[in-house]
């Protein structure tokens, strides 16, 4: 029979391995934790404990401007992408096809959230990067 402590234990260091192989993958801690369905405190505190793990001998991580690199070109490719399904479901005329007041009400409530939520990722580009709300007004960059 495994105790309370060897219990918790285990499942800490089955957590930390997932905790660590989603991080060599280059997601972030909040993307991990979402995944993992615990807080992004617990996902940092599982990476300094992994970084204190790591032997002296152990190779190298990729330096963090190569992480970041790498998250930026899917960042942009993600964005291209979402670019282009805008832009199909624009060109639909949506609309014009929706035929039951129900329907209506469920696109409109699915898009909101959409919305929503790129509203959302806006206001944190924002926050980050405030010399972004002098230039809200310049035309919006296509690629």
């Amino acid at each position: 029979m495994t105790t309370a402590p060897a219990a918790d234990a285990a499942a800490r260091a089955t957590r930390r391995e997932r905790v660590r192989h989603l991080a060599d993958q280059g997601k972030s801690a909040r993307a991990i934790a979402a995944e993992l369905g615990v807080g992004k405190d617990t996902v940092r505190r599982d990476l300094e404990a992994l970084r204190q793990e790591a032997p002296a001998d152990a190779p190298p991580k990729a330096p963090i401007r190569e992480l970041v690199a790498l998250r930026n070109e899917r960042a942009f490719a993600t964005v291209a992408q979402l670019r282009a399904v805008v832009e199909q479901v624009d060109a639909e005329r949506i609309p014009f096809l929706v035929l039951r007041d129900v329907e209506a009400r469920h696109l409109d409530a699915e898009l909101r959230q959409h919305a929503a939520t790129l509203a959302r990722i806006i206001n944190e580009l924002h926050v980050w990067r405030p010399a972004l709300k002098e230039s809200a007004a310049d035309p919006p960059l296509r690629g």
